[in-house]
């Protein structure tokens, strides 16, 4: 690696990155993220194979096998595989880093750029980081937190470098309604509550039409559409990756009636969810 890019040239000593995350994914057809947002934790994805559909605010943005995505702490963000062609990316979360010639705040995007480039330097190098640790984590190594800290570092600056290389205009631009995002917000805060267009009316001063129409325009899905994907995408998380019962599940996303909960879970995913468990 030449001088340029030792992450002691570009990172302060002090304020090198500290790994949150990492994990790989298999990015299922019909497995989407649904819109989120970290406060402190910018993400770097490796897109391993297929096709990966980014939603960073409103735009949208597609990556393909071989490319790097950004997404840093405050951004709205939605991940999702394409159905003709399943994605699995590795995934680096970090936080706390801070580089020598960038006043303020940190960030790994440049001014006006997008989140999604086709990495053009270190690759290999950067393909391997991500494999390797993959594979670290599986095992009772004593020293994984010590190498996790110091992939971080090496990823947090090989990307930098990619996205200051990349020569693509940018199109991300900042929601124009405030208002819409901060009913996201709320939304997002607050999925597991009883919500209806009539209590986010009074909530924010805004009439039910005005609220439904900018909030669908903003982000291609009712109010009321979003609250159930995000509550299907958490019921999808939990089916997966606990043994909780149906009873359990459902009370935890904001239903509870159990049978409420299959139904909508049949409707908008094409099985039930016991059904879903098995398969995945």
């Amino acid at each position: 690696m030449s001088s340029r890019l030792k992450a002691s040239c570009i990172l302060k000593a002090a304020k090198r990155p500290a790994l949150c995350a990492m994990l790989s994914v298999t990015i299922r057809i019909g497995l989407a993220s649904g819109y989120h947002m970290h406060e402190n934790e910018t993400e770097l994805i490796w897109v391993e194979r297929g096709t990966v559909e980014v939603m960073v605010n409103a735009n949208k943005y597609v990556a393909h096998a071989g490319d790097i995505i950004a997404l840093e702490h405050g951004k709205f963000h939605m991940l999702a595989s394409s159905d003709a062609d399943p994605a699995k990316t590795f995934t680096c979360a970090v936080y706390g880093f801070k580089f020598h010639d960038v006043r303020g705040e940190s960030l790994i995007l440049e001014p006006d750029s997008v989140p999604v480039v086709h990495a053009a330097l270190g690759v290999d190098t950067i393909r391997t980081l991500f494999r390797e640790f993959d594979t670290l984590l599986t095992q009772a190594n004593p020293l994984v937190d010590i190498l996790g800290n110091l992939i971080a570092t090496l990823l947090t600056v090989l990307f930098r470098e990619n996205f200051k290389l990349a020569a693509r205009p940018g199109k991300d631009k900042q929601l124009k309604n405030a208002l819409i995002r901060e009913v996201l917000v709320y939304l997002n805060e607050n999925y597991r509550e009883k919500i209806t267009l009539e209590a986010l009316s009074k909530r924010f001063r805004a009439s039910v039409s005005y609220i439904a129409h900018e909030f669908a325009r903003e982000y291609g899905v009712s109010p009321i559409n979003y609250v159930i994907e995000r509550r299907i995408t958490e019921a999808k998380f939990a089916l997966t990756t606990t043994t909780q019962s149906l009873n359990q599940i459902a009370w935890h996303i904001g239903y509870e009636n159990t049978y409420h909960f299959s139904k909508l879970f049949q409707r908008h995913v094409g099985c039930s969810p016991s059904e879903y468990r098995r398969r995945f």
